[in-house]
């Protein structure tokens, strides 16, 4: 099971207090040196784009960023990997799919560089300052792989005057009150709400599912990591799903069966839909002053919750080392600057970069300035910094079939969703699936 101890934090932070650069260390001891890495498009990357420049400037080091669409992006890096090309020094992973990586031994990890005064800055690597969810999403079994720079989790955004021309004051709270409140507000005009469709990756409909299954009291085994026996067809599963399917078979826009984060965005940004169900970190694009319809009139609040209260989505990003870099050294320096606090208020006010793994940037004046939006509905950093609390930190459990086992998930809830098989049939299939597949994994006898 992945973990990292807040002691290890402390630990590994004492390695860094105690240590500084060399007195002979020179910054451009690399210079000529050219990495390249490969991620997701997402908010933080176009922001990092800009200030390469300056991190050459610095080091004499070139780093090339390759994006795609992150399940194109995802694909790619595993392929890379367990083939060992070598075409890449530095890969973006999300904390669900870090196990992976981690147990097939395509990264090298950040802990064989913390603390190495010759390309490890104390000051500026700052553990104590990383969010411990965050760090603890780029570890696995108590080894630090990765540095975290991207802050995952859910809000439920709502246009404030419709929910108020049908007699509501907040947000709705629980699971039944959101199909309450969609019920009302509901039009062929303008569609309750949006959430994610389209299966079947970690970024599609189970970044949205898993809050109702959680949420509902349902999980996917029986006691992980110890006993991996499947219970994705539970009663509280079964409700979950039901609950889900209503949602979206009655109160959502037309096509959003394969709705991507960007399909939310546009419907929430464009005011044509009157709720959604979607990543905090894209706030800043839903509220683009160049685009937004929705500005000066959207709420934020922790996603609704059922009979196991609120359970909003969490993942992490990271910046990793390919274990096929010939220039690991220079990739951690790389890292290092990439994930500071100073590179990260940069980014937040060079692009829509709010999504920070750092304490101290939630509290910088620059970065609350531009980001902790209030328009009659509550305080979005406030919002933000709540959900993160009731995010559970194993929102994805930390296994290396995991991405298998969500993507038949993903299928099973599509298939509900679409009619093609009742939620309690489309359940017990994926739960039989789902133990074929650990079996093979070794995982169950």
């Amino acid at each position: 099971m992945r973990t990292l101890s807040r002691l290890m934090v402390a630990a590994l932070a004492a390695s860094t207090a105690s240590t500084a650069f060399a007195a002979d260390n020179d910054p451009k001891r690399f210079a000529g040196t050219t990495l390249d890495m490969l991620y997701a498009e997402i908010s933080f990357i176009p922001g990092l784009k800009l200030l390469l420049p300056e991190f050459e400037a610095k080091t004499g080091i070139k780093v090339n960023i390759e994006t795609m669409a992150e399940a194109a992006a995802v694909q790619k890096a595993q392929v890379e990997s367990a083939t060992g090309t070598g075409a890449y020094d530095i890969l973006g992973i999300q904390s669900g799919n870090l196990p992976l990586y981690a147990q097939n031994g395509w990264l090298e990890p950040v802990k064989n560089f913390i603390g190495d005064a010759s390309v490890s800055d104390p000051a500026q690597l700052d553990l104590k300052d990383f969010i411990p969810s965050t760090l603890d999403g780029m570890a696995d079994q108590g080894t630090q792989y990765c540095l975290p720079f991207f802050a995952a989790t859910t809000l439920l955004y709502y246009q404030i005057d419709k929910l108020k021309a049908a007699g509501f004051d907040h947000a709705p709270k629980t699971l039944d009150e959101l199909l309450d409140v969609a019920a009302k507000v509901n039009s062929d005009a303008l569609p309750a709400i949006a959430v994610r469709g389209a299966p079947a990756t970690t970024a599609g409909n189970i970044w949205v599912f898993n809050t109702f299954l959680y949420g509902s009291g349902g999980k996917y085994f029986k006691d992980f990591p110890k006993d991996m026996a499947p219970v994705v067809n539970s009663p509280e599963a079964v409700k979950a799903l039901e609950t889900y399917v209503k949602l979206k078979q009655s109160y959502t826009p037309k096509g959003s069966v394969n709705f991507t984060f960007d399909d939310v965005v546009t419907a929430m940004q464009q005011g044509n839909v009157a709720m959604a169900i979607e990543g905090a970190p894209l706030a800043g694009r839903i509220l683009d002053p160049k685009q937004s319809k929705v500005a000066n009139n959207l709420g934020f609040a922790v996603v609704p919750g059922g009979a196991a209260g609120p359970k909003p989505a969490f993942a992490s990003h990271g910046l990793c080392i390919s274990k096929d870099s010939d220039s690991p050294e220079a990739a951690y320096m790389f890292l290092e600057w990439a994930t500071s606090a100073e590179t990260m208020i940069k980014i937040s006010q060079n692009s829509t970069y709010l999504a920070t793994t750092r304490n101290s940037v939630w509290e910088n004046k620059d970065f609350r300035a531009k980001y902790d939006y209030n328009f009659g509905g509550g305080s979005f950093l406030e919002a933000y910094q709540q959900s993160l609390a009731n995010a559970p930190s194993d929102y994805y459990p930390a296994f290396a079939a995991w991405t298998v086992v969500s993507n038949r998930m993903g299928q099973a809830v599509q298939a509900a969703e679409i009619g093609q098989q009742t939620p309690k049939d489309a359940l017990d299939q994926a739960n039989s699936d789902i133990t074929d597949i650990l079996k093979q994994e070794g995982l169950l006898k």
